[in-house]
């Protein structure tokens, strides 16, 4: 009888598990990235320090009859300005305490709806305590509406 050598079945152990180890690493980087993503409109969005939140996010697809909304820093006041219509003032709901300033579309407002397509929005503003300035500072963004 003779005997034949086993051949190994890996020839190099450790270049098997220094790709291995890598591959792991790389796994648990995407998972982590993934995590901490935030594709939410209302996520982490901190467009100024004077501007905390707007919606429709920026760059963001919206429906025809969504709001368009701001939430300013304490103190502050402001109107929109929407595709470059200024809306008045009695068509904004314009909450002091939270800085919150919401144009609502519908019948007898500026817009019943928006069309279809890419728009921008403008908010406008100052110190609560002032009157409007000859140039508010302001902030713009644009957001798309879905068909």
């Amino acid at each position: 009888m003779t005997s034949t050598a086993r051949r190994p079945l890996v020839r190099h152990p450790w270049r098997v598990a220094t790709v291995v180890g890598v591959l792991l690493v790389v796994l648990n980087l995407i998972a982590l990235l993934a995590y901490f993503s935030d594709t939410d409109d209302e996520g982490r969005q901190q467009p100024t320090s004077e501007v905390a939140q707007v919606k429709p996010g920026p760059g963001s697809i919206a429906s025809p009859q969504d709001d368009v909304e701001v939430r300013l820093r304490s103190g502050l006041t402001g109107v929109l300005v929407i595709d470059g219509q200024r809306i008045p003032e009695d068509q904004l709901e314009i909450d002091p305490a939270t800085s919150r300033i919401t144009f609502r579309p519908g019948q007898d407002q500026e817009f019943e709806t928006f069309e279809a397509g890419d728009h921008q929005a403008t908010v406008l503003y100052w110190k609560q305590t002032k009157s409007e300035p000859a140039s508010p500072d302001s902030f713009s963004w644009n957001f798309r509406i879905a068909a």
